[in-house]
């Protein structure tokens, strides 16, 4: 069961606590590039749960391989395997709401639920469970998949531009935006991917030294 433990204070609109949440696996090596992604799509599933496809592993999975940042060809449970040998994380800015549709957030949204329902469970549950884990996973490199991990690290780094979006690919380097680490804002996965996407993924293996939106040529 993963434990929550909120604030007296905090206010959840919604949401299951504690969450229905498919138990991140232990760390097996320092964390060299840690992805935030939206919420669980379903309880006790998605990334980490091999009990049937997710679209954003196989995805992840694919472009890594294509950059060459994973070595092994094989199975899924192989690919996860071979992530936390390497220091590739992921975990989820939301944990408390385990459906594929986050309220007032993305496609088919509805406009007040942004305001009434999301953002509030957002801020809520990153203050619980967000701010630590950065704290305590120390990782070298983030990469917010989508716009509502971006929200959520803007709960605590308000200095990030809210006028960036994700199908920019922006790089925000740690010296000039008060960060602890490296940052990439994009929009892996998407079901229509943007030419040259798989570019976007910073390399763990180098050192960014500017800031930039990311374009095919110029990868961070």
């Amino acid at each position: 069961m993963y434990l929550c433990t909120p604030a007296a204070d905090s206010q959840f609109p919604a949401g299951e606590r504690p969450p229905r949440i498919y138990a991140y696996p232990r760390l097996r090596s320092p964390i060299h590039l840690l992805f935030i992604a939206w919420n669980p799509p379903r309880p006790y599933g998605g990334f980490w749960s091999l009990d049937r496809a997710d679209t954003l592993r196989s995805e992840l999975k694919s472009i890594l391989q294509a950059l060459t940042l994973i070595q092994r060809s094989g199975t899924e449970a192989c690919f996860l395997d071979e992530c936390l040998e390497r220091g590739y994380y992921l975990i989820h800015a939301v944990k408390c709401w385990t459906d594929s549709r986050f309220p007032g957030f993305g496609r088919g949204r509805k406009r007040g639920d942004r305001t009434s329902l999301g953002e509030p469970l957002l801020r809520a549950c990153v203050r619980t469970h967000l701010l630590d884990e950065l704290d305590r996973l120390q990782p070298k490199r983030v990469v917010a998949l989508g716009e509502l991990p971006y929200l959520a690290l803007r709960t605590r780094f308000p200095q990030l531009d809210p006028s960036f979006r994700p199908t920019e690919g922006t790089t925000f380097p740690p010296d000039r935006y008060a960060l602890p680490w490296p940052l990439l804002y994009t929009c892996l996965p998407i079901p229509n991917p943007v030419p040259g996407s798989a570019d976007r993924l910073p390399d763990p293996r180098s050192t960014p030294k500017t800031g930039h939106r990311s374009t095919p040529q110029n990868r961070p």
